[in-house]
C-alpha cells in the first residue's frame, strides 16, 4: 500500500512539473509575440497581428475605443493594442 502511495505521489509530482513547464513555455511564447513588435505600431503591424487586410485595419481603427496616439496619425501603442484585443475579441471576429 505504501509503495502505491509513493508511486501516486511521484506521478502527481511529474504531472505538476509538466504543467509548470508548459505554462512557462506558453508565457515565453506569448511574450515573444507581444514584445516582438515595436512600442508604437503602424497599420501594417496591426494587419499582421490580427491577420486582416489594411482596409479592415482602417475600419477597426476607426472605432473610437481603439487605442491610438493622439499627436501622431496612424500610430498605435503596442501594450494598449494588445489589451484592447483581449477585451474586444468578439468585435475582431465580427470584422473578418
Amino acid at each position: 500500500m505504501k509503495e502505491l502511495q509513493v508511486l501516486n505521489e511521484q506521478f502527481v509530482l511529474q504531472k505538476f512539473q509538466l504543467l509548470i513547464k508548459e505554462a512557462y513555455e506558453k508565457g515565453v511564447e506569448d511574450g515573444q509575440k507581444t514584445l516582438g513588435y515595436p512600442m508604437v505600431l503602424r497599420r501594417e503591424h496591426l494587419a499582421e497581428i490580427l491577420s486582416i487586410s489594411l482596409p479592415t485595419v482602417d475600419r477597426l481603427t476607426s472605432n473610437p475605443s481603439f487605442p491610438r496616439l493622439k499627436e501622431v496619425q496612424a500610430r498605435y501603442p503596442r501594450e494598449a493594442v494588445f489589451k484592447w484585443i483581449e477585451e474586444n475579441t468578439v468585435i475582431i471576429d465580427a470584422l473578418r
